[in-house]
């Protein structure tokens, strides 16, 4: 939607870390301290820069056009 109407966007968390927006609105109520949640909430990388799933990856690579450094 953004890129069709050419408005920016911004994604809330993007790598796995210390503000852990990985994790479900739930999690106050329920903690994930003994498992990963079953899909992750907002960010995109684990924390050594891998993607989460890598289709994820992909398909926003796609929908901005971005090819890559050097491509």
């Amino acid at each position: 939607m953004a890129k069709k109407y050419k408005v920016a966007a911004y994604n809330w968390g993007l790598v796995n870390g210390k503000t852990q927006t990985n994790l479900p609105w739930d999690s106050w109520q329920k903690p994930y301290t003994d498992r990963e949640p079953a899909m992750w909430f907002h960010d995109i990388l684990t924390f050594d820069g891998k993607p989460y799933r890598p289709e994820e990856v992909e398909f926003i690579r796609q929908m901005t056009g971005y090819k890559g450094k050097g491509k």
